[in-house]
């Protein structure tokens, strides 16, 4: 699973903006929790955009806003044959640009978080989303795909997100791609080497978005790309 990025205003980001066709850059936000507002580009009938929606999604048929189900992640295994997350696998996939994300390791009694970052470049991960609207009320909201852990990776943790390549990005955002090629995409592994390194467990209060929750606490452990 994943429940916490980050979004950093750095080149990396800003290079991946101007690939995209977008002339802005996002402003840092760091520590960004499930029920947070964050950026989901997906593809129109104009062409690339990206719009701001809640982390936790909200089928279109709900009843009710709610967060009394974890639906910030959405497993690849299930996303076809999930109630809530079938209609927007089929219709609705978008991408969600992260500079890293965290990771909490099982360590005897306790937790160590880690900063999980490209070698290169910034991370997009696969993302599905949905419109909800009820009398004056409508929000859009997303889910973050997540799939088996690489074998590289399934010593920090059993899940990660689907982190795609640009083209793969591409591919997943296209409503023309074949359902086979979208369950080849999520089942892929991971697209480039990525690095783990421990940080300071202040990053587990989801109200702290100061950079010290960043501060690393250790060397970092190269993950290889598979």
């Amino acid at each position: 699973m994943c429940g916490r990025f980050n979004i950093i205003d750095d080149q990396a980001m800003r290079d991946l903006l101007r690939t995209l066709g977008f002339d802005f850059n996002f402003p840092t936000r760091i520590n960004i929790a499930p029920t947070e507002a964050v950026p989901v580009i997906m593809k129109t009938d104009q062409g690339l955009a990206i719009h701001e929606m809640r982390w936790w999604l909200t089928p279109a048929w709900a009843p009710e806003i709610t967060s009394r189900f974890s639906m910030f992640n959405a497993r690849s295994e299930t996303l076809d044959t999930s109630k809530a997350f079938r209609g927007p696998f089929r219709h609705k996939r978008g991408i969600m640009p992260a500079s890293s994300f965290i990771e909490w390791r099982k360590l005897g009694q306790g937790k160590q978080p880690y900063l999980i970052r490209p070698q290169h470049g910034v991370l997009m991960f696969a993302a599905i989303w949905d419109q909800w609207e009820k009398s004056e009320h409508y929000i859009e909201s997303c889910a973050m795909v997540t799939t088996a852990a690489a074998p590289a990776m399934d010593w920090l943790h059993h899940r990660m997100p689907v982190m795609l390549s640009l083209d793969e990005a591409r591919e997943w955002m296209n409503p023309e791609t074949s359902k086979a090629r979208l369950q080849q995409i999520m089942a892929q592994g991971l697209s480039a080497d990525l690095q783990a390194v421990p940080i300071s467990p202040r990053v587990n209060s989801g109200r702290d978005k100061t950079a010290a929750v960043l501060e690393e606490e250790g060397d970092p452990v190269v993950i290889p790309g598979c």
